[in-house]
């Protein structure tokens, strides 16, 4: 199987992919995924669920190293975080929005980063960009982000 035999769904901030099949995630897809970057110089996720409806959310994320992000967090789920390719810094705010504290997960040192439930965050690549396996319970429509409009540049974060 390769991303053209995936279900497209690109109703949100990127490119899903979904497959209705059992699948094994083989490394041919982290080279697909890069391709894909390369052409198209975007994030895209494949989704591990059948839906969006799932409670239990296993996605590949691409993201790319841009110059802000807004802190976040989510209210009824924690998130967990395995680099496959890349680095990866976790960084958390407190309730004001005021730096608290900053892990930084490579797959190798550092396997797995933790997000606690409702805890305000920033994942950030610690390069162009990083490919990461993600876990969260809850379906998408329970696990939406929430956004508190503060923004902090990438370059604030990386210099941490």
């Amino acid at each position: 199987m390769n991303l053209k035999n995936l279900i497209k769904d690109d109703t949100g901030k990127s490119l899903a992919l979904f497959s209705k099949k059992k699948f094994i995630f083989s490394n041919n897809y982290i080279k697909e995924i890069k391709n894909y970057y390369k052409k198209n110089k975007k994030e895209i996720r494949i989704c591990m669920h059948q839906s969006k409806k799932s409670n239990l959310q296993v996605m590949v994320n691409l993201i790319i190293l841009r110059e802000e992000y807004e802190i976040h967090y989510h209210q009824y789920s924690s998130e967990y975080y395995v680099p496959l390719y890349g680095a990866l810094r976790l960084v958390t705010y407190s309730s004001k929005n005021k730096y608290r504290s900053h892990s930084d997960i490579d797959g190798k040192k550092n396997i797995i980063g933790k997000i606690i439930k409702s805890e305000r965050h920033i994942a950030v690549p610690m390069s162009k960009y990083c490919i990461y396996l993600e876990f969260r319970a809850g379906n998408f429509f329970q696990h939406k982000n929430i956004f508190t409009k503060k923004f902090i540049k990438s370059s604030k974060i990386l210099s941490i």
